[in-house]
């Protein structure tokens, strides 16, 4: 079996919060880390112990498909009273769960929040917790759910590197209309000069 099967198959027992707790950017980043640089099997926090036995017998040549759960699992919630309207919140989150526009107050869309806490901690005015969810207080997966959140984590990922490609595109673009500027001006400087040349001759 490749590697990038084995990183695969980890990647279907990872729950997709993207929550960082491991100390890489995303679940896959993790996955790929525990093929290529040989990482601890204990680094997801939310998956425990079963998502790291999990783990083990895959690297161990064994296929599992078993579904996980986080049984008290719990999304953001913003007290609108105290919101400031910052936008930090609407940054961090992977997949797009608070809507807001900046000094407005935010909203968590609680059916999209995964539950990966990330927007807590950089709460500058500590408006935000962790409640349980009204309608499902447990994460699966692999599932549905978790897919969906999978999902949403790279629609946002190539949203911002489509932004960042049209911020360089138009920087690129302002700095060859300023070039153009400073060529049209040299040019006028230049004739100016020449007709002050031909004058004073005359």
């Amino acid at each position: 079996m490749n590697d990038k099967s084995l990183v695969n198959q980890i990647i279907e027992v990872l729950p997709q919060l993207q929550c960082k707790k491991c100390e890489y950017p995303d679940c896959s980043s993790y996955a790929q880390s525990l093929i290529e640089k040989k990482e601890k099997t204990n680094k997801c926090e939310p998956g425990g112990l079963k998502t790291e036995n999990h783990i083990q017998e895959i690297l161990a040549g064994k296929t599992y498909r078993s579904t996980q759960q986080i049984k008290k699992y719990e999304v953001a919630d913003i007290v609108r009273e105290e919101c400031i309207g910052c936008t930090i919140c609407i940054k961090v989150c992977p997949v797009d769960a608070i809507v807001g526009a900046r000094h407005m107050i935010h909203k968590v869309l609680e059916h999209q929040c995964n539950g990966c806490e990330l927007c807590i901690e950089e709460c500058p005015v500590n408006c935000m917790s962790m409640i349980t969810p009204q309608e499902q207080n447990t994460w699966s997966w692999p599932s549905k759910q978790s897919e969906n959140s999978k999902e949403k984590y790279y629609q946002r990922l190539d949203r911002l590197d489509r932004i960042k490609k049209d911020k360089e595109l138009n920087r690129q673009r302002v700095l060859e209309d300023r070039d153009m500027d400073d060529y049209i001006q040299y040019a006028l400087d230049t004739e100016s000069k020449k007709h002050a040349k031909i004058k004073k001759y005359e």
